[in-house]
């Protein structure tokens, strides 16, 4: 049975292989305004490995990459090592959906793609896009339309360009900064003022520590992220040190009032809120 909460939605957006660094040095002013009016840090840690395929599979079943078993960056079926609740199976067996929305894939991926998307129990998962800016039109509809449960968009746009000219190079700044415009227009569509949805903006991993175009590495350059919370139910304020990419999905389940199982490596941020409900464990 759900817990009462006022939050009814969640919107995730996986915004790849942005430094926390390049908020401040490339002015990505939406960025900025959002941690302000929400709960935020700078220095989330994301998982080991930090490439994406971990970390995307981590935010979907709120396992560490040792128990998920994707331990690389190629994305696959993995065979885990322990019990695995998947986020959007948590939710539809609650009556809420979950909807994906990723950048078109080459035609030799797009079947494992759906398949993996199914096997998480995503109800709706649509791989179309080139850049942010086209990934964000492909969800506007389901944006206006679907008022409850889980929308995650995940924007490569940086990463990309980290990987082919470097992390902090002047292509990168230009992708991170068309990811900060289109941040703002989905803020524009979003009403944050009421506090029935919940808009969380992270990193998936950094990069440029190690090596100057990758991002694979125990370097803090790769490994530190921005997490931001923001929304009518989401207090003011820093987000304590410690805060992890694990500890989203775990703060997605409390806010939908969804209990969250004991597969979960992370603990939900409850102190992002305005108020914990008596009674109810984080």
């Amino acid at each position: 049975m759900l817990r009462a909460s006022p939050v009814r939605r969640v919107v995730l957006v996986v915004l790849d292989g942005l430094r926390p660094d390049a908020i401040p040095r490339f002015g990505l002013g939406e960025l900025s305004a959002l941690a302000q009016r929400g709960a935020h840090t700078m220095l989330g840690r994301t998982v080991t490995p930090s490439v994406t395929a971990c970390a995307m599979a981590s935010l979907l079943t709120g396992a560490a990459p040792e128990r998920h078993g994707l331990q690389c960056d190629r994305f696959h079926l993995p065979r885990p090592t322990g019990a695995l609740h998947p986020l959007p199976r948590l939710l539809a067996a609650q009556g809420l959906p979950s909807s994906a929305f990723l950048a078109t894939m080459p035609v030799l991926f797009s079947g494992i793609a759906q398949r993996i998307a199914a096997h998480l129990g995503i109800t709706q998962a649509q791989f179309r896009g080139r850049d942010c800016e086209e990934i964000l039109d492909a969800a506007r509809t389901t944006l206006r339309e679907q008022t409850r449960g889980l929308i995650v968009m995940h924007w490569p746009d940086a990463d990309r360009a980290g990987h082919a000219h470097g992390w902090m190079s002047d292509a990168y700044a230009t992708a991170a900064r068309r990811m900060d415009s289109t941040l703002g227009a989905l803020v524009t569509q979003l009403n944050l003022e009421e506090s029935g949805t919940l808009l969380v903006a992270l990193a998936d991993h950094g990069g440029g520590g190690a090596v100057p175009d990758h991002h694979n590495s125990e370097h803090p350059l790769d490994r530190t992220i921005p997490i931001i919370l923001a929304g009518g139910a989401v207090r003011r304020g820093d987000i304590p040190p410690g805060a992890s990419l694990l500890d989203v999905p775990a703060t997605v389940c409390w806010a939908l009032g969804v209990p969250r199982p004991e597969s979960f490596a992370g603990r939900a941020l409850v102190e992002a809120f305005h108020a914990l409900p008596v009674g109810v464990a984080a």
